[in-house]
C-alpha cells in the first residue's frame, strides 16, 4: 500500500474530524478517492457488491462443504494472524 504523508495541518485537522467513510474531492468536486478513518472500525471494502448471485454463492458453499466460510471469517483470521498489518 502506498503511504501519503500530509504536511498541511489544516488537511490533517479536517481528516481527524471525519468519523465515517468519506469521499475526498478536489475543488471542482471531482472525486479523488475514499477516506476511511481507522477510528470508524469499518473495512474499506464494506458495501462492495459480490460478482456472484445468491444462488451461485450457495452452490459454491455446497461444493466446498466444510472448507467454505464467509469472507468476514477469513478477514478475522487474517487480522489475528497478521495483526501488525491491520493497524
Amino acid at each position: 500500500m502506498t503511504k501519503v504523508v500530509l504536511e498541511d495541518s489544516h488537511v490533517v485537522a479536517a481528516l481527524e474530524k471525519i468519523q465515517q467513510r468519506a469521499e475526498i474531492c478536489d475543488p471542482s468536486g471531482r472525486v479523488l478517492g475514499v477516506y476511511v478513518p481507522t477510528s470508524s472500525g469499518t473495512i474499506a471494502y464494506r458495501g462492495a457488491k459480490s460478482p456472484y448471485s445468491r444462488a451461485e454463492l450457495e452452490r459454491i458453499y455446497k461444493e466446498e462443504g466444510d472448507k467454505a466460510r464467509p469472507l468476514a471469517d477469513f478477514w478475522a483470521d487474517m487480522r489475528k494472524k497478521y495483526s501488525e498489518e491491520f493497524k
